[in-house]
């Protein structure tokens, strides 16, 4: 995290210095769909070479359902059920991006290195267990993590990642429209590394068997979020 900041920060402060044009001399905005879910932004030239975006990217409330083993105790026995759990990706989050176009923006294939922030919960989780709620609560297994239930039999935690996240990725199209609109997309990934699991309810603590479950699959191999997204972009100077 901190070379990449570095040499990023590096890399702005020597474009800019040798800029050709006045900095923030035209404004632009876009609106694009993608992986993210729907994204508001503002950009502006840096130099020939660079262009800024930042702005803000809502992800609807898009759920899916898991099953997860639950375990309690009642009349002096552990006995284990299953629960099924709902995942919510709905979240908000802010970016600043930098696209930059080693051919200048005249031929507008570009290199995009910035940061996404906040938005922290990847999954929300929730869900609730009526065997659990008779006995005044249990646990729920996810991966080889055990989640507390509450005396009601509720379940509510997340997945979570760090609140900044590196971003790099390929594009086509300028940040800022040679005319009123033009279009553009750029692929690349968020950094987050593995993604922390949390309650609302109490300490996790590790199980003794691990229940390979959706919520598990996604904190193990989703080292990183893909991003695709189509823009349509707007010159306001």
């Amino acid at each position: 995290m901190k070379k990449f900041s570095v040499i990023f920060a590096v890399a702005a402060i020597a474009l800019a210095a040798s800029a050709e044009q006045p900095v923030f001399n035209h404004l632009g905005a876009g609106i694009g769909v993608g992986t993210n879910g729907i994204s508001i932004e503002v950009a502006t030239p840096i130099t020939d070479w660079v262009q800024m975006r930042a702005g803000v990217s809502f992800m609807p409330g898009i759920t899916f359902n898991s099953d997860a083993e639950v375990s309690y105790t009642a009349a002096g026995m552990h006995r284990t059920s299953s629960v099924d759990l709902k995942g919510d990706l709905g979240r908000t989050q802010g970016q600043v991006i930098f696209n930059i176009y080693p051919m200048t923006t005249r031929i507008p294939l570009y290199v995009a290195v910035g940061a996404y922030f906040g938005g922290r919960d990847l999954v929300k989780i929730t869900g609730h267990s009526d065997e659990l709620e008779q006995v005044g609560g249990g646990d729920v297994v996810i991966g080889d993590y055990i989640i507390p239930v509450d005396s009601h039999g509720n379940v509510e935690g997340g997945l979570r990642v760090k609140s900044f996240r590196p971003y790099v990725g390929l594009g086509w199209g300028k940040a800022i429209p040679g005319k009123l609109l033009n279009f553009s997309m750029d692929l690349g990934v968020q950094i987050h590394g593995t993604s922390e699991l949390y309650s609302k309810y109490g300490t996790i603590n590790t199980a003794d068997i691990d229940d390979d479950n959706t919520f598990n699959k996604i904190r193990d191999k989703l080292k990183v979020y893909p991003t695709l997204t189509f823009r349509l972009g707007f010159r306001a100077f």
